[in-house]
Order: structure tokens, then sequence, then C-alpha cells
């Protein structure tokens, strides 16, 4: 330090810098009420808009409820509409040019050749010659 007055320099080599508990005390006991606020505030805040956007989603799946039933509801129409055997019909004669089967085009399968087991016998009928499943012939 300089003494202007006196044209010397004086230097204090004695003092210390140290914290004097007691005014620290005092302005944590200002400042603690303002921190303490502004958390509380800054909580119900957050929680506010937590509920707010609970709330949009909660609207959001609504939407998407609706929308969903209203598709299950048309995929059951659809579905129904494919069964029915009237619109089947329909779509054979229009669609495939298919026609109905004249009593003259069905041939049943002699029966003799179906008690013997030979070669013109039913699929589902099982033979005890053959234990091996056959081959496609376009692998071989």
């Amino acid at each position: 330090m300089l003494d202007f007055a006196a044209g010397i320099e004086a230097k204090n080599y004695g003092l210390r810098n140290t914290t004097d508990l007691r005014s620290l005390l005092e302005s944590l006991r200002v400042v603690l009420p303002f921190v303490v606020m502004a958390a509380g505030f800054s909580f119900h805040v957050w929680v506010r808009s937590q509920n707010i956007h609970i709330g949009y989603q909660g609207q959001q799946l609504n939407a998407q409820t609706e929308e969903l039933l209203q598709i299950r509801q048309q995929l059951i129409l659809e579905e129904q509409t494919l069964k029915d055997p009237r619109w089947l019909e329909a779509v054979a004669r229009k669609n495939l040019g298919l026609i109905l089967l004249r009593p003259s085009q069905i041939i049943p399968p002699p029966l003799e050749n179906l008690s013997n087991g030979g070669a013109d016998s039913l699929a589902l009928e099982t033979s005890s010659r053959s234990a091996e499943p056959k081959k496609p012939s376009a692998l071989n």
C-alpha cells in the first residue's frame, strides 16, 4: 500500500483474510429462504407441466383407441363380406369366369380301385408299402 501523504510504501503483512462466521450465517439466513421458495416454485411448475403433458398423452391415446375401434369394425365387416357365399359366387363368375357345375361334369371315382388300394387310391389312405415320403421330381 502506498501512502501518498508521506510518500512511502507501507505493507500490511500482518493482515490475514479470514471468514467471519457471523456474517456468513447472516447471509445464509437471508439467501436460504429464497432458495427454498425458488426450489418449491420450480417443483410446482414441473408437476403442473407433467400433469398437462400426461393429459395430452391421454387425449392422443383416446383418439388412437377410437381410430383402432373403427378400423376393427371395418375389418369385421370386410371379413363378413368376404365369407359371404353369394359374394364369393359373384366374384367367381365375374372376375374368374367360373360357372356352376352341371350334374354331368361330376365324375365319381371307380369303387373297385378304392377298395384294392391300387395306384388310384385316395391320398389320405395310409399305405404300408411306402414308409418314406416321396421326393418331388424337380429336386431329383
